[in-house]
């Protein structure tokens, strides 16, 4: 009980009272990008400071392989699962909060960005904090950001949630390999 509120106190403590841009959810792309309406548009957004498993064949998927020694039917089942997840956890026409750089891209040409969801509960932290994705490096984050996310990271392996606990031997090679 004690390890459960400590998760909620983590989840909570990442709302922000900060303005960002408001935005609309089209669809979940992946467990790390979204589709979203921004400016009257559909723009890509890649969730700042997360990476997760990759669910369709793809570059990425390719260097994953490599690494890992898995194949890829190994590995999609953990991009389909993290995947699942952020779709459960969010629907189109939600209503979001962007925070970040928008005029800055990935090279996948995606906005990198925190997300927030209507109730101010970060989609970033929570998908860590959840056993589905695992944080990036330091040094591409904002310090109380990286605290956030490695703090979750940590509570979600040592509680072995989300694939921790489904594809233990699977998620901790993908794990391994990743920045």
């Amino acid at each position: 009980m004690k390890t459960l509120f400590s998760v909620y106190l983590l989840l909570f403590s990442s709302l922000l009272t900060a303005a960002g841009t408001q935005v609309e959810l089209v669809k979940v792309e992946d467990a790390d990008t979204l589709v979203v309406k921004l400016d009257g548009r559909e723009d890509r957004i890649q969730l700042l400071g997360v990476d997760a498993p990759e669910d369709t064949q793809n570059p990425k998927l390719k260097v994953d392989m490599a690494r890992t020694g898995l194949s890829a039917d190994e590995l999609l089942p953990l991009g389909h699962e993290a995947t699942e997840y952020l779709r459960a956890l969010t629907k189109p026409d939600d209503t979001l909060l962007l925070s970040g750089d928008r005029k800055k891209r990935d090279r996948y040409g995606r906005i990198a960005a925190e997300v927030r969801m209507a109730n101010g509960l970060s989609i970033n932290t929570t998908l860590v904090a959840a056993g589905y994705a695992r944080p990036l490096k330091p040094e591409t984050l904002p310090e109380d950001m990286h605290k956030r996310l490695q703090q979750a990271w940590q509570q979600a392996s040592r509680q072995k949630l989300g694939l921790w606990a489904s594809q233990p031997a699977r998620f901790e090679a993908w794990v391994k390999v990743q920045k």
